[in-house]
């Protein structure tokens, strides 16, 4: 049996458990595995509609907006998704929730906004009482040419992982880049997928040799759902 086939019956079974649910909290989760199968299959327009479905008929539920983003990337349309990421973490924040309300706001909302170079709307987005936070205050004071000052550390693992690229640009060694990417599996792909691509800069600046960039590059799992991605990728895997 293919793994079409696999995913095709596991959607018909989802599909048959959708009409029989009762319980909000499981048809919502059935809901949800219907749309990734559908991403799963590369019906990416059928994806996008079970979405908007889903957030017609739940539309107070933060999830369900973030779901639909999340597929909207996939197809592209970045300007609509970064809308709905902003609507999940405003519901989120509404249901007194603000930690999701912040994932998302320095996570996929963050990250498109900087793809368009809205450096100013990045810095609304830091929250000013955590890790993940203060360094994505540096990072973009830095790409509007203010001065700033870095964490000493960081406990939070990608807070972490970005305060390293900071201080290697205040004229820490680059090479511990390379050892964090090798130990970087595939948590966080958008954010790991920067960290590979501002790495690669670095070092270029140093005038280091860079082939050996080229497998973390190549061992990227897909989608990386960022705006930058496919012309990155295209360059850097053709180097």
């Amino acid at each position: 049996m293919t793994t079409t086939a696999q995913l095709g019956r596991q959607l018909l079974s989802i599909r048959n458990r959708i009409t029989s649910e009762k319980e909000l909290s499981g048809l919502r989760k059935l809901r949800k595995r219907e749309i990734q199968l559908l991403n799963e299959l590369g019906n990416t327009s059928a994806a996008v509609a079970s979405g908007e479905n889903l957030i017609s008929d739940y539309p107070l539920w933060p999830a369900g907006h973030s779901i639909l983003a999340d597929v909207l990337c996939r197809a592209r349309k970045w300007e609509e998704a970064e809308k709905l990421f902003e609507k999940a973490a405003d519901l989120y924040e509404k249901a007194d929730n603000p930690d999701s309300a912040a994932r998302l706001r320095m996570g996929p909302v963050y990250r498109l906004s900087e793809a368009r170079s809205d450096f100013s709307k990045c810095l609304k987005l830091c929250g000013n009482d955590n890790e993940l936070g203060a360094v994505l205050q540096v990072r973009c004071k830095r790409q509007m040419n203010q001065k700033t000052s870095l964490p000493e550390a960081c406990a939070d693992w990608i807070a972490g992982k970005l305060l390293l690229l900071e201080q290697v640009l205040l004229g820490k060694s680059p090479y511990r880049l390379f050892d964090e990417v090798v130990e970087w599996k595939s948590t966080e792909p958008e954010w790991r997928w920067r960290f590979i691509v501002e790495s690669i800069e670095i070092w270029q600046s140093h005038n280091f040799n860079t082939e050996k960039w080229r497998k973390p590059v190549k061992d990227t799992a897909l989608p990386v759902l960022d705006p930058r991605f496919t012309k990155e990728w295209s360059k850097l895997s053709n180097d």
